[in-house]
């Protein structure tokens, strides 16, 4: 049970990468002041994405059970599918509505998904000593 410890990797890497692309679009954009930048993505992400994150994080912990936690083997491949079955809306909504939000989100999960792999390793050895 360890390995879903392993998921503050991808939220937290999600979370600071979808931050920082608010934060860069709100500059770009040049509006208000520096409270609003700091302050508008924070909201943006964390009330207006509540739903969204919900479902990440189900969604991250119900894989990790089905495919994860019971055995290591091939565990590139079982990161890489959870990777797809959770990315595909945001792939989704990404192209229909044009929010690259959803896509830097996707890079970013993306990204940490395989960063797991020594974090899920090390929780599996460890807890079974």
């Amino acid at each position: 049970m360890k390995v879903l410890l392993t998921n503050w990797i991808n939220i937290a890497g999600v979370f600071g990468a979808g931050f920082l692309f608010a934060m860069g679009e709100m500059i770009l954009e040049q509006q208000g002041n520096i409270a609003a930048v700091l302050l508008g993505p924070l909201f943006l992400i964390l009330l207006y994405g509540l739903t969204s994150w919900c479902l990440f994080i189900a969604s991250l912990f119900i894989f990790d059970l089905l495919f994860i936690v019971k055995s290591r083997d091939n565990l590139l491949i079982k990161l890489a599918v959870e990777w797809l079955l959770i990315s595909s809306p945001f792939i989704y909504w990404t192209i229909i509505f044009h929010e690259w939000i959803f896509g830097v989100c996707t890079i970013a999960f993306f990204v940490t998904q395989f960063l797991r792999i020594k974090l899920i390793v090390k929780a599996q050895t460890s807890g079974s000593r």
